[in-house]
């Protein structure tokens, strides 16, 4: 049995519950490079759609403008810099958020001094995933879900390096990866409705459908951000995962869900905590921290 990403989501909603403007402000500029690079090449380029062949296309782009180009070129790279270190604050935001500290929207800059190991990460996990993806497109999925924490990891630890956030979150991941999967499925729906929606709407009206869009989709993004930040709170703090399946099975209490259900739900939890907590220890990937996380007769962890 494995925490449902209605958990996640629902305790992301509770941290954003008066804080939905600054955090879709974050996650909007958290990713303003990438978006302006998108829209400039709408602009800039010519539209592939209007060609019929690729030589046709070829063709068009030699005719594009010198400066033009420039200016890709220019944009290109500073996303290529910038963007990292933004996510990561972005990411120390939402983890923040999650904990009950605030730190407004300046929160999306705190983590500016560690511009050369983000960027270092950033090149690191794009490498490692883009060889696994070589193998199949299944292992670069699940090298991409293994390294999802390194982020978080280097935003609320600076002071280790990307090697080792790289490495803890492989070892946060063990057990876990479905899990996580079925948390970034789980927005699939509502990225759907976003574009349906937005498709619609700019048949009726351009701008307002472009707005409405964009509007829903970072809607989407602070909802997803709170979320898998969430994830990782509860999945790197010693006994956080035991304390997230207590809360959800007195969840079950409270919706009048019977006894024995619950009883059995926490044996499969039960089970599957050590299971994780076996795997790590034979492949020498828990330290000592972590081990006080799985400790299995703590009162204050116990699921009983």
């Amino acid at each position: 049995m494995m925490l449902g990403s209605f958990y996640y989501k629902g305790k992301a909603k509770i941290a954003l519950k008066g804080n939905w403007q600054t955090a879709m402000l974050v996650a909007f500029f958290s990713g303003v490079m990438t978006t302006l690079l998108q829209v400039l090449q709408l602009v800039l380029l010519p539209n592939q759609l209007d060609y019929l062949s690729m030589e046709a296309y070829a063709q068009a782009l030699l005719q594009v403008p010198q400066s033009n180009l420039v200016i890709l070129l220019a944009v290109s790279l500073a996303a290529l810099v910038l963007s990292p270190v933004l996510a990561m604050g972005c990411n120390h935001y939402f983890v923040q958020l999650n904990r009950g500290n605030d730190l407004g929207f300046m929160g999306l800059f705190s983590r500016l001094n560690l511009f050369f190991k983000a960027l270092w990460l950033f090149v690191r996990m794009v490498v490692q995933i883009f060889l696994w993806s070589l193998l199949l497109f299944i292992p670069g999925i699940i090298a991409a879900i293994r390294y999802s924490q390194a982020p978080y990891y280097l935003a609320e630890n600076p002071e280790i390096t990307a090697g080792e956030a790289i490495q803890r979150s492989k070892t946060a991941m063990e057990g876990k990866k479905m899990n996580y999967l079925s948390l970034v499925v789980s927005f699939l729906g509502w990225t759907l409705l976003a574009t349906l929606l937005q498709t619609y709407l700019c048949e009726v009206n351009y701008v307002i459908g472009t707005v409405v869009g964009l509007a829903f989709q970072v809607w989407i993004a602070a909802y997803q951000n709170a979320s898998l930040a969430n994830f990782y709170c509860v999945n790197s703090e010693n006994g956080g995962v035991r304390r997230a399946y207590d809360e959800m099975f007195g969840h079950f209490e409270q919706m009048g869900m019977d006894q024995e259900s619950i009883d059995r739900m926490k044996a499969q939890a039960e089970q599957e905590l050590q299971k994780q907590a076996q795997a790590q220890q034979d492949d020498g990937t828990m330290n000592a921290d972590e081990e006080s996380k799985w400790t299995l007769n703590d009162d204050e962890d116990t699921l009983d």
